[in-house]
């Protein structure tokens, strides 16, 4: 028995297809009908979407950003977001900017927590499979408004979603110590307990 191989972008793209009741196809290059291009279309939206929220497996911690000659730092593409613990920083004009001191200029290396966009290919199966049944059902939505197929899909989206948090959960190795409100009320009660001895 063959092991069976991580999902493709071809192969979501007619997953998508076949929610709808159309052929799927060997190809998403060349010249494609318009289904085909709407598809391949949705899930790339769909994958944006859901990886601009930021998951174990497309964000980086820490990540040294140091500035060109022109003491400025550019920011590539393939970046969602990006949080800068040091200070107020954002991302402007694909530079990293500065909103306390409102400037592009750094004279030194800066530390930024970074979510990143990655191909369809190498996302975790997990994800591929919530972002190609949410796309399924958005483009069964836009293409059909089917209210039978917007039920089933809705219903498959939910577990897939699931299953998403669960692997999250599991990989990220999450605690309640990390959690910025259990600490604060596991704080309070300590510092209540040490005002009343």
């Amino acid at each position: 028995m063959a092991i069976p191989s991580s999902m493709t972008e071809l192969e979501a793209v007619n997953i998508l297809l076949t929610t709808i009741g159309e052929a799927p196809v060997n190809t998403l290059t060349g010249n494609q009908v318009t289904d085909v291009s709407i598809a391949n279309q949705v899930l790339n939206e769909v994958s944006r979407e859901v990886q601009s929220q930021g998951w174990h497996f497309n964000t980086e911690r820490r990540v040294p950003l140091a500035p060109t000659i022109d003491n400025q730092i550019p920011i590539p593409a393939n970046v969602s977001r990006i949080d800068t613990p040091d200070f107020d920083g954002v991302i402007k004009e694909s530079k990293l900017f500065d909103l306390t001191e409102r400037s592009y200029t750094f004279t030194s290396t800066v530390y930024a927590d970074i979510v990143y966009y990655q191909d369809f290919d190498v996302l975790p199966d997990v994800a591929k499979r919530y972002i190609t049944i949410r796309a399924a059902r958005i483009y069964a939505d836009r293409m059909l408004n089917s209210q039978t197929i917007h039920k089933m899909t809705a219903q498959d989206e939910q577990r897939a979603l699931m299953d998403l948090k669960e692997y999250e959960g599991d990989t990220a190795d999450y605690n309640m110590m990390q959690s910025y409100s259990v600490a604060r009320v596991l704080n309070r009660g300590f510092n209540r307990r040490v005002l009343m001895q």
